[in-house]
This record gives C-alpha cells, structure tokens and sequence, in this order.
C-alpha cells in the first residue's frame, strides 16, 4: 500500500525597504498559483500521449500525488491507459478555478475491444499533475459506436441566455445525486427528451433499459421506484463549465440490499442547457469492499 502523505506548503517571505517604512511581501508557494486553461489542456494532451506510449514514468507527477483507478491506489504506469492501443475519440473539459481537467476517451485495447476511460487531473503550474482519477470501464458492457465517436456537441458552447452559473449547476447536480439516496427526482431539472448513457449504452427513452431492467423510462424516472442503490456518498464536483453547460460529477453509491453490500464508482458528466439537463454521460463501475474513493477535491 503506497503511503501518500501532503506536504506542508512553503512560505517564503521577503522584507523590502520602502523610504523610511519596511515592506513584508508574502510570496505565494508554487502549487497555490493556479494552472490556466492552457496548461490543463497541455496537460491532459501530454499524460494521454505518454500513457499509451510506454512513457508514463515522464509525466511529471508531484512526489505526493496521489494515483487510483477505480478507487484502487496504483503505480502510474499500471492504469488502463497502458492497454490502449488507440484512442479513437476523446473530450477533455477544463476549469481554472479547481485546477482540474478530465477527459472521456472511447479506446481501443490492445485485444481490439472498446474501453472507455475517464481521466481526472489535479494539476498545478508548470504542469505538475498532483492528483490522477481514473474511471476505468474495459467490460463488454462498453459501447463502442458511442464511445469511439463521441458527440462533439456535448462540449459545444452555449449562447449566454442558455447558460446556469457556476453556483446554479453545482445545485442542479447536487439535486441529482440527492435523488440518488432519496429516489424522488426533481422534474423540472430535467428536459423531456433528456438520455443518460451508461458507457454508451442508452437507458431512458428505448424499449427495454439493458442495464437496469425494468420498463422504458425518462431521466427523471431512472431514479425514482424502488431501485436497490443508496445512498450517494462523497459528492464531488470538480469540473463546472457555465460557458458549455457541463459538470463533472463523481460520487460513491451505496447498494445496501444485497446479500454482500457491494458500491458503484459513479463518474458522470451533465450537460445542462437552458437551466436542464439533457444528457447524462455515466461511467460507473461495481466494486465491493470500498469505503473511500480517497480524494476531495
């Protein structure tokens, strides 16, 4: 078990004379100063790059990141990434604010099937990547007409009148993951044609729902019934997007019912237009035994 441990931040302070008075001019530590939307962006670019060339031990990893897949700690170079033979299509969304990045990437595994990978980033300025989250899903349940042609609309920039503030799409996703535990959905939350996807399999609005059963049903009736998950723990959101209406979500689902208690990593994305969300892309992987996904950012 790899210990991870958070070092203590450096402050470094310079006195300046100034005319008769003497000036403290507090510099800020290194890791606090904010990586842009560039820098994110290169940054994801660069760890896809390495980690499906062989070349993960050159990505430029802070002595105290912390690195899990599917909640498990693991060395850099034994994700997923390094079974990729190829990425056939890949999104990436970037927030200043947080300092995270992550990417959906429909791949093809080195034994030609499709995986579908989600990849979060910690990263700081000068592109040190402090935190590594990966939701990985390699089953046959992957879809791989959707995942290796993703959508690009998803990330298509919304004119301003169709835009939720930051603090509005956190709410909306909030209510969401809520309904999870509650199983009472909020309707207005929700566009009537709305369609989540799990992997790239279509669960609302088809005949026969293939990976929860049950009759067809709408967004908001997915997660009302009498469903066996709940509830939603460790909430977080570290990606918000007003300017496309997205929001990268990831939780811990409980299912309590079963004989042996089993969890769901849920990594979902939320694309929000005119104040609804009208697609849910979900990648959600059951483990058993897990009490943490480690992080909180």
């Amino acid at each position: 078990m790899r210990l991870v441990t958070r070092l203590a931040s450096v402050v470094l302070i310079v006195v300046a004379p100034v005319g008769s008075r003497t000036v403290w001019a507090q510099t800020a530590p290194a890791d606090s100063i904010a990586c842009d939307r560039q820098c994110l962006s290169t940054a994801m670019d660069d760890f896809v790059k390495a980690a499906t060339t062989g070349r993960a031990s050159s990505i430029p990893i802070a002595d105290y990141a912390e690195i899990r897949e599917n909640a498990a700690i693991v060395p850099i170079g034994n994700t997923s990434w390094a079974r990729v033979k190829t990425v056939r299509s890949i999104v990436s969304i970037a927030d200043v604010s947080t300092g995270n990045v992550v990417s959906r990437a429909g791949v093809e595994l080195i034994e030609g099937t499709p995986g579908y990978l989600s990849t979060r980033l910690k990263v700081v300025r000068g592109g040190r990547v402090v935190d590594v989250e990966i939701s990985a899903d390699t089953s046959p349940r992957v879809v791989s007409s959707y995942v290796w042609k993703l959508d690009p609309s998803f990330t298509t920039v919304l004119p301003e009148d169709q835009r939720l503030s930051r603090v509005a799409l956190e709410a909306l996703a909030r209510r969401y993951f809520h309904s999870l535990s509650t199983h009472h959905a909020v309707l207005a939350d929700f566009e009537t044609n709305c369609n989540r996807y799990h992997s790239g399999q279509q669960i609302t609005n088809v005949a026969r729902n293939t990976v929860e059963g049950g009759p067809p049903r709408t967004c908001a009736g997915t997660l009302e019934g009498t469903p066996p998950w709940g509830p939603a723990t460790e909430q977080r959101f570290p990606v918000i997007d007003p300017e496309r209406g997205l929001v990268f979500a990831v939780t811990l689902l409980h299912y309590l019912q079963a004989p042996t208690p089993s969890q769901m990593y849920v990594s979902e994305v939320f694309k929000v237009v005119g104040g609804r969300i009208v697609r849910i892309d979900n990648i959600g992987v059951m483990t058993k035994g897990v009490s943490s996904l480690g992080f909180v950012h």
